[in-house]
Parts: C-alpha cells; sequence; structure tokens
C-alpha cells in the first residue's frame, strides 16, 4: 500500500468524490453474503408493485416471501426450512436493505388501540432499486427480441419522413409533430439494438477464441442480415436525401410550431424549449446515423463486414470439406482482402468476383462424341452441370473425411478442476476466518491448503522490522488481514501434513473487507 493510499485509508477521505460521482450502495445487496435472502426480498416487493403501489407491510412482506420462496424450490417444507429463525432474520435483512438505499420505511399512522400493539412499518423500493432490479432479472434475449420487432424500422422511418416532409410543407404543425414523435421511437430503438449488438461483438471478438464467442459472433451476423442490413442498405441513400432536403426547412421557428402542435396550448415556454431542443438533438442524431460517408448505420455495417474475418479464421468446419481439397487458405485470403477493403464498393467487388456472381460463363466439357470436336462453341448445345459439380467441382483429394481435434474433454477437466480448487480456498477461507482473534500457539494443525492461504496471508500484512502492529488487504480485495506481534518475541511451530512451519508467533485477525 503506497502513502497515498494509507493516507487515504487513515482519513476516510477520497479527494475524486469531490469532483465525480462516488459510492452507492444499492447495488450491495446483489454481492452480499446473503445475497440469494436479499434478492427474494426484492423480488416480492417488485412482483407486488403490479397490484399496489401503497408498499408492504411487515406480515405482508412475510407472508408472500413464504409463499415465493415455495414456488420457487417446489416444496413447502424446502420454504418453512429456509425461513426458520436461524436461517433467516428478516427483521436484519430489511434493516440493511433500508440502510443501503433499496427500500423506503415509514410508518401507518395509528387509529385504534389495536394499531399502537401492532407493527406498522411499511416497505417500499425506492426508483433506483426497483430499475437496477428489473435489469438485472431481463433474460439476455430481450435485447435481440426487440430488435427482431424493429425489423422494418429503416423502411418504416423513410415512410415518415415523407410525410413530415409533405405536413411541413402544407404547414399541417400537429400532423408534422405526430410523424416525428414516431421517428424518435423508431430511432430510437434503432439506437438501443446496435448499441446491443456492439457489446456483443466488443464481448466476443475480446481475448481467446472460445465456442460460444464464436456462437454469438455468428447469431449477431444472421441477426443484422435477416433484420437490419438489407433495410439499411436500401433505404440510407434515399434516407440522407431527405434529411439534406429538410434541413433549411428546419428552422427554429418550424421546430417551435411542431413542438407547440404536440403540446397543450397553455404549455409554460420552458416546456416547449426542453422539448424543442430535445427533437433538433434528434434530428442531428438521425443525420448522423443515415447521413454522410460515416454515418452510425455505415459503421455499424463496417463493423458486422469486418466480422467475416475473425469468425471464419476460428471455424474449423473450413477444414472440413467431405474428403475434397480444402479452400481453407483461399478463403481466409478472401476474408483478408474484404477487410481491409478502403470501402464498401470495393468489398462487394471482391466478393461477386469470388464467387462468381457474373453472367453465364462457357465451360469446356469433353464432346462425347469425336465428330463433335469441330463444333464451334456458339453452335453447340447447352451441357448440363450437375448439382455435384457445382458444389465441389473437380475432386482433387480422395481419403477419410478430415476431423477437427476434440479439446471438450479438456476443458470440461481444467473447469472442474477450477471449480475444486475455488473450493478448496473457499473452505480455508472460512477455517482461518473462524480462528481470527487468537494467536498461532493457540491452534491445531492445518491442512495443507490452510497451510498455504496462511503463508500467503502473511506475506500480505507482515510487519516491517520493528512494527508491532501490521494491517493490509489481500490483492482481490475481500480480506484485510492484521497481525499483531507478541510482546516477548515468541515463536511457535505450526503442524501440517507436509511439515512443521516455524513463525512468530503472531495474533491473526482476518476480516472481511468490506461488510455487507
Amino acid at each position: 500500500m503506497s502513502d497515498g493510499d494509507e493516507l487515504a485509508e487513515a482519513t476516510g477521505a477520497d479527494a475524486w468524490a469531490a469532483y465525480l460521482p462516488g459510492q452507492e450502495l444499492v447495488p450491495a445487496y446483489l454481492v452480499s453474503r446473503f445475497a440469494a435472502q436479499y434478492r427474494a426480498i426484492v423480488e416480492v416487493m417488485v412482483e407486488a408493485q403490479d397490484t399496489s403501489l401503497t408498499g408492504m407491510a411487515y406480515g405482508e412482506i412475510a407472508t408472500q416471501l413464504r409463499t415465493w420462496v415455495g414456488e420457487r424450490t417446489g416444496s413447502p417444507e424446502i420454504a418453512d426450512r429456509l425461513l426458520r429463525e436461524d436461517a433467516f432474520v428478516l427483521d436484519a435483512r430489511l434493516e440493511s436493505l433500508v440502510r443501503w438505499g433499496v427500500l423506503t420505511r415509514w410508518q401507518e399512522p395509528a387509529r385504534t388501540g389495536e394499531d399502537f400493539l401492532r407493527r406498522r412499518d411499511r416497505f417500499q423500493l425506492t426508483p433506483t432499486a426497483a430499475r437496477l432490479h428489473t435489469f438485472w432479472t431481463l433474460e439476455l434475449s430481450s435485447d435481440e427480441d426487440a430488435a427482431a420487432d424493429l425489423t422494418l424500422a429503416p423502411r418504416a422511418i423513410h415512410d415518415r419522413l415523407e410525410q413530415f416532409a409533405i405536413t411541413l410543407r402544407e404547414r399541417r404543425f400537429p400532423a408534422s409533430a405526430a410523424e416525428f414523435q414516431q421517428i424518435i421511437t423508431l430511432h430510437h430503438g434503432m439506437a438501443v439494438a446496435a448499441r446491443t449488438w456492439q457489446r456483443s461483438l466488443a464481448h466476443a471478438l475480446s481475448g481467446g477464441p472460445d465456442p460460444d464467442k464464436q456462437e454469438i459472433l455468428w447469431r449477431t451476423l444472421q441477426s443484422y442480415i435477416g433484420m437490419w442490413g438489407e433495410q439499411v442498405d436500401t433505404y440510407t441513400p434515399a434516407i440522407a436525401d431527405m434529411i439534406v432536403e429538410l434541413e433549411p426547412v428546419l428552422t427554429e421557428s418550424v421546430w417551435r410550431a411542431c413542438v407547440r402542435g404536440a403540446l397543450p396550448e397553455d404549455a409554460p415556454d420552458t416546456v416547449v424549449d426542453a422539448q424543442q431542443q430535445r427533437w433538433a438533438r434528434t434530428w442531428e442524431a438521425l443525420g448522423g446515423w443515415f447521413a454522410g460517408t460515416d454515418g452510425q448505420a455505415r459503421r455499424l455495417r463496417r463493423q458486422l463486414r469486418d466480422l467475416v474475418a475473425p469468425w471464419a479464421r476460428n471455424m474449423h468446419i473450413l477444414m472440413d470439406t467431405g474428403g475434397a481439397l480444402t479452400r481453407r487458405g483461399e478463403l481466409l485470403a478472401l476474408a483478408r482482402a474484404i477487410e481491409r477493403a478502403p470501402d464498401d464498393e470495393s468489398a462487394w467487388r471482391m466478393w461477386d468476383t469470388a464467387i462468381g456472381v457474373f453472367p453465364a460463363r462457357h465451360l469446356i466439357i469433353a464432346a462425347e462424341g469425336a465428330d463433335e470436336h469441330s463444333t464451334p462453341w456458339q453452335e453447340a448445345d447447352a451441357a448440363p452441370i450437375t448439382g455435384r459439380f457445382r458444389e465441389h467441382g473437380h475432386r482433387a483429394a480422395v481419403g477419410k473425411r478430415t476431423k477437427a481435434i476434440d479439446n471438450s474433454v479438456g476443458r470440461e477437466a481444467a473447469r472442474r478442476s477450477r471449480a475444486a480448487a475455488l473450493a478448496e480456498r473457499r473452505a480455508a477461507e472460512a477455517s482461518l476466518r473462524a480462528r481470527s482473534g487468537t494467536s498461532l500457539a493457540e491452534w491445531d494443525a492445518l491442512t495443507q491448503s490452510e497451510l498455504g492461504l496462511l503463508l500467503e496471508f502473511l506475506a500480505v500484512a507482515r510487519g516491517r522490522s520493528g512494527e508491532q502492529y501490521r494491517s493490509a488487504m489481500t490483492e482481490d480485495g475481500r480480506w484485510r488481514v492484521s497481525l499483531t506481534s507478541p510482546a516477548d518475541g515468541a515463536t511457535t511451530t505450526v503442524l501440517s501434513p507436509g511439515g512443521r512451519f516455524v513463525t512468530t508467533n503472531w495474533r491473526f485477525d482476518l476480516e472481511p473487507a468490506v461488510e455487507v
């Protein structure tokens, strides 16, 4: 730990927090040791908001939680066991959620004498916590489903822009406002889908390739081609032309008239000004999507085009050609050439050249009879080309079918080994945590994994020469290790299956770095 870090720890101050957003405690329930219990409470509160906006009483939370746990575990007996007081303390969990800003707590007013004898606390999720939990529990496929609902978005934007231009020329500003509001919704949906695909691509292209990442790349490419590719390619030039055409018409007064057409007549000027600025920014963003040579639509298209090369490089299917001569080298060379193309037109020209998207060509085929060799090609009958010839061409190699190396068994063994090592470390941490606050001389024999973890902790927090007390945080930020040297400088021996470890008789303290 540096001197600056020690000073920050001692003073408890963070100079960054004076200028930038700092600590947020709302997500603490997701990383707590009792995260499953906290998430169950929050889930019950979220579901209750669908039927009531007045919060839930303490007794209602307990009842609904029992029902919720029973449904998820499939057994009321398991729910009863999990909700016993020795395993689950609802008061403490609610208190923590209130402290972290996940729940708001208030008391109902007492109207009768019985009200003074019962618990009148009510709880409600804060807006931030509700949005966070909804985001966290949202299915990963929902973004793809939302994108599928916008398959015709470019065409719809084009049609709405045409109507927007017509209503502007006729100065029917309420109708213009209605058309532009639809454009705003469609543009927002396109932007969300584009960001979703870009996040998926960024993850899949990072680090080394694996089957899951290859599947993400392939699914993203298929999704783009099926939903957006043709639409964006077809309508981008027309949309760009209309944006350029309408740009001089959309003056500040015209925008204001459109906004007025969408708002009540008595809307204050502050609301009109804010809406006008928002609509103008959306128009600029729309131009950034479709207009110019470097618009977002074209950039997204190039990103998906550039995806072909890394995807093709890692696909073993290119090596599996059913016994025929592999074209893997040629395909990789083609992918690299398309990736380095200076523009879209050049890339498409390379692709068309490679796959033969050209008018019919003449193919020389051996004649069946000797007298047919002298027949000119322009007079010869058309020769049938079989499907097998179109697919494979001349077979250049024979033999067994090429097989890709199967590393799945090794990967599974590695996963099991990592899981076992992690479980062994967690058990050693729990054992040393139980010995916290005692001297090493008081300890029983340690297992080999416990001794290894103790040596790691001693290396983290061992004091410098002459220091009586030393405290430091582990590299993973999970534990704070504190060592106190004995006043008499005594030593002790720690036993383990691998031998003996002689060291100072430290007083050993191990505490979680953050209490949640």
